[in-house]
């Protein structure tokens, strides 16, 4: 556990090297949690979103501020959007990797979502390797409540 809050952790000015996330994200993961790296990791992200509740018009600054990459709203329907991925680190993985997995990142923006809307969301990644971009659908339960978050932290 950190000994610092989030919130610390939060504004500090650093962030780490690419190697080092791309050393861990992409050869070390999969290797340790074999045939269960895709749900782990999304799992993982709705961990890692639950204790950094931000409102949503922070959501795309916390992204890049835990380095996920650059996240863009593209369109929304009542029970379904839309957001792009990019920026270097997802080019990066895109382009050295065969097989990059951005499920981390889809449960980071479903749960943040969540705590924001109060209700169930699900994001599911879709890689368009020719654009080097992530497409993240995320759907709406709009039926079934869920708490949001009680103090969401300023960025």
């Amino acid at each position: 556990m950190a000994k610092a809050s989030y919130q610390d952790l939060l504004t500090l000015p650093a962030t780490g090297p690419l190697f080092g996330q791309l050393a861990i994200r992409d050869l070390l993961l999969p290797d340790l949690l074999g045939v269960e790296t895709s749900n782990i990791l999304y799992w993982a992200g709705r961990a890692l979103a639950a204790k950094l509740p931000v409102a949503e018009p922070d959501i795309p600054a916390l992204f890049e501020k835990v380095g996920l990459g650059t996240l863009t709203p593209e369109a929304a329907k009542r029970a379904e959007r839309s957001y792009l991925l990019a920026g270097a680190v997802v080019e990066t993985r895109i382009q050295n990797f065969d097989d990059p997995d951005f499920r981390l990142e889809a449960g980071f923006l479903a749960q943040s979502l969540q705590q924001v809307l109060g209700v169930v969301v699900e994001a599911n990644p879709t890689i368009d390797r020719r654009k080097k971009t992530v497409t993240l659908t995320v759907v709406l339960d709009p039926k079934t409540e869920q708490p949001t978050a009680d103090k969401p932290i300023a960025l």
